[in-house]
């Protein structure tokens, strides 16, 4: 168990820090309606809010410092197909997933679009 890293928690939408009381101590709130999701990444946590209420052309799918500041929206391949579901970081990419199925490979360090491969697509 690593007694180091802060207890992050998603409450009433928002990405918070809790203090060991429980309480809030710091935190992030959403760019528009509520975080749905978060992973920890070295100094970093990446962040899937609902994709209803941002403005068009948006990603649901950012990075923030671990100060809570945004890094980088992510270089999505297709805003009508917002990410469904962050399934990891695999070295320097972070894995996403999108509505349609397809999985998203972005550069864990800029959010910058490296790869997609449509859901049903045979691997080579």
């Amino acid at each position: 168990m690593n007694f180091n890293a802060p207890a992050l928690a998603v409450i009433d939408g928002s990405l918070c820090q809790l203090k060991r009381d429980g309480g809030r101590a710091t935190g992030h709130v959403p760019l528009a309606t509520a975080i749905v999701e978060f992973q920890r990444g070295p100094l970093r946590y990446y962040v899937r809010e609902h994709p209803f209420g941002l403005l068009p052309g948006l990603p649901n799918l950012y990075c923030l410092d671990a100060g809570f500041r945004l890094q980088w929206m992510a270089e999505w391949p297709d805003p009508a197909d917002p990410c469904t579901s962050i399934l990891g970081e695999d070295g320097n990419v972070l894995v996403a997933l999108a509505a349609s199925g397809a999985t998203v490979q972005l550069d864990a360090m800029t959010g910058r679009l490296l790869g997609v491969t449509q859901a049903g697509a045979a691997a080579s």
